[in-house]
């Protein structure tokens, strides 16, 4: 089993921390949704917020995966 290199560790810290910004965006657009309404401006921007930070937190954690197999130096004769 392959391990994570050290820009794939700060990927998954980076995913971590858009999933809490995720959470903290669906708050803010829970409270504008009661408070302002679904066609306020703001609304609009919160969930749009919250998707981003959803599809960021989705797209550094696939990226922060450790690779399946051993990867061989670029210049490793073919086996």
């Amino acid at each position: 089993m392959t391990t994570r290199s050290f820009g794939k560790k700060v990927s998954l810290g980076f995913s971590i921390f858009s999933l809490i910004c995720m959470f903290l965006s669906a708050g803010i657009c829970i409270w504008f949704v009661q408070t302002k309404g679904v066609t306020d401006v703001l609304t609009g921007s919160a969930i749009a917020a919250t998707l981003f930070f959803a599809s960021v937190a989705v797209s550094l954690y696939y990226i922060s995966k450790p690779p399946l197999h051993e990867l061989l130096p670029w210049d490793a004769p073919e086996p």
